[in-house]
């Protein structure tokens, strides 16, 4: 939201939060006794209620700022999907024993630090139902009391210091009530989707796929058995961690992002070798949801259970799975890890660019599992026909809704898709024990600062993305980028000009594009930890004239200019 910020107020001790309210109550009792004394009535008090008033919206307000202070980490934190602006984070972070006073990282809702306590806290239980009280709006249909207080008075009380321009949409009561919808697919698109998703017996591409079984995968798709499943879900220990993955059909990712585009066509989740799904399969079989033809809609069934933050869902690529599940309504919730990000703090060499295999799980699964995944073109790939009908060398894979619904791939497919699943779930394990081996500060590790932190972290991340940036792209945008090209060529010219000063001439030729050039420059004669060869000093490179700058050229032609002067001398 443009022109919004969070503040935090100066922390109170305990004393100073026990000491404050209870002796402004005595002023407010001593300045009514006073009034009703002096006027000889009681009904004298009620003609002075600013004054009364002043004194109980302060020491509310005192009230307030010390709760918001107070607060942990490990009790709960905030996102801009929840419609209050409050977000109930599992509490598994107890188990941990962490109990450090810094803050996670907060959403950019302004009301982001209202009374963010626990509904059981007794310590801050009773100041959250004051706030409740005093607060007037009805988000999501829940009805609650408006305070006749002014806006910036509440604005006040909740130690919001900035607000956006006054005339918009937003309401501090429901900051984000406005952006609720974004990131959805539009109407048009769900109207095209239907036709394409949703093919009865007759239509060309349809199949009977009821039939269809798996070994070791338990298939929904029907809502008894999505009901039947939903129970031991619902029943599960919340330590226990969920790896999801989506399939997701109508989306070119070369061209579109997952906010607002394509449809997930079948979700898989994978509880651990001892969970059960109660369908038959037995402890340790793969959860299966298909959401095509027969059984679309059936991933609506599992909507409280991806939206209930008490149960720990994991994910690799958190920033696609959570937008186009909200392309179906879906605002997942209760993140249990991103094994991408967690790949990322355990090793960041693993970059293509690094000479690594990259972050994606088909290479982690190899690295660090020795269970390469197979990809689809691997598995689905068909081979492009040259004119005389022989195989060319082009592969082409099938689209995904035709490869989960045709019955020679559909097995194969099921089996993919659960194969990601398991194999998300085997990589978080792996994981967390990689980062448990590395500290952090104190006794703690790397695994404790990645829940405690980036978790929370990517789940603002695509609240953010889902939202958007408001940007000013016609006047500030533009001239941002017009000062930026003016102070790269500005900063350009200072570091040829230092360059020149320590290589001579060559220096304001050097391409700062370049990575070879510079890596002359700056570790010219350095020794490879592997070869134990050393580098060039010395590297000539072709550069075409046009492509060297006139300073450049000027300062090389008066350098072969002294040269020759220089050769002249030394012959005479």
């Amino acid at each position: 939201m443009a022109g919004c910020s969070t503040s935090f107020s100066p922390r109170l001790d305990c004393r100073q939060a026990v000491i404050v309210p209870f002796c402004l109550s005595l002023l407010l009792i001593l300045l009514q006794s006073t009034s009703a004394f002096c006027l000889g009535s009681q009904n004298t008090a009620k003609s002075m209620p600013s004054a009364s008033l002043w004194v109980t919206n302060l020491a509310r307000s005192t009230t307030r700022r010390v709760q918001v202070t107070k607060r942990t980490p490990f009790q709960t934190t905030t996102s801009l999907s929840t419609p209050n602006g409050l977000r109930r984070w599992p509490q598994t972070y107890a188990r941990y024993g962490w109990k450090s006073q810094s803050r996670l990282f907060s959403s950019a809702s302004t009301v982001a630090q209202t009374p963010d306590v626990l509904e059981g806290d007794n310590t801050g239980g009773q100041h959250l139902e004051e706030y409740r009280s005093d607060t007037a709006s009805t988000v999501n249909g829940l009805k609650s009391t408006r305070s006749p207080l002014s806006i910036e008075d509440r604005l006040k009380a909740l130690n919001i210091q900035s607000r956006p321009i006054p005339g918009g949409n937003w309401d501090v009561d429901d900051p984000v009530g406005w952006a609720r919808d974004f990131g959805r697919r539009s109407p048009e698109e769900d109207a095209r989707l239907q036709e394409l998703t949703v093919l009865r017996p007759g239509d060309e591409g349809y199949f009977d796929v009821s039939k269809t079984e798996v070994p070791h995968v338990t298939i929904v798709r029907t809502k008894a058995q999505a009901q039947k499943v939903l129970k031991r879900l619902f029943a599960a220990d919340p330590s226990i961690f969920h790896a999801c993955d989506t399939e997701v059909m109508a989306i070119d990712l070369k061209s579109v992002g997952p906010v607002g585009n394509g449809y997930v066509t079948c979700a898989s989740v994978y509880s651990g070798p001892d969970f059960d799904y109660g369908l038959g399969e037995g402890p340790g079989s793969c959860l299966w949801i298909d959401n095509l033809d027969d059984a679309a809609g059936i991933l609506q069934e599992f909507k409280a259970w991806f939206e209930n933050p008490r149960f720990l869902k994991v994910w690799h690529n958190y920033g696609f799975d959570r937008h186009v599940m909200w392309n179906e309504g879906i605002d997942v919730q209760g993140l249990g890890g991103d094994t991408m990000h967690m790949a990322r703090l355990q090793d960041t060499c693993r970059s293509k660019m690094a000479k690594g295999g990259g972050y994606s799980l088909e290479a982690l699964t190899a690295d660090l599992l020795s269970r390469r995944k197979q990809p689809m073109k691997e598995l689905f790939g068909v081979h492009r026909l040259r004119k005389d009908g022989s195989e060319g060398a082009l592969v082409d894979i099938p689209p995904v809704e035709s490869m989960q619904r045709d019955p020679e791939s559909r097995s194969m497919w099921i089996k993919y898709s659960c194969y990601d699943a398991e194999g998300t779930w085997l990589l978080r394990e792996e994981l967390e024990k990689r980062l448990k081996m590395k500290p952090w500060i104190g006794n703690k590790n790397l695994w404790d600062y990645y829940f405690l932190h980036m978790r929370p972290f990517a789940e603002v991340l695509t609240d953010m993305e889902r939202r958007g940036v408001r940007v000013n792209a016609k006047d500030y945008l533009f001239n941002v980028e017009r000062k930026a090209r003016e102070d790269r060529v500005h900063h350009s010219k200072i570091f040829r000009e230092w360059a020149a000063s320590k290589i001579g001439p060559d220096g304001l030729a050097l391409n700062l594009s370049s990575a070879t050039q510079l890596q002359a420059l700056f570790f010219g004669g350095s020794e490879n930890l592997k070869t134990k060869e050393q580098s060039e000093t010395v590297r000539v490179v072709k550069v075409p004239r046009d492509e060297i700058p006139e300073d450049a050229l000027h300062a090389l032609e008066n350098q072969s200019k002294a040269e020759a002067v220089g050769q002249k001398q030394i012959g005479k």
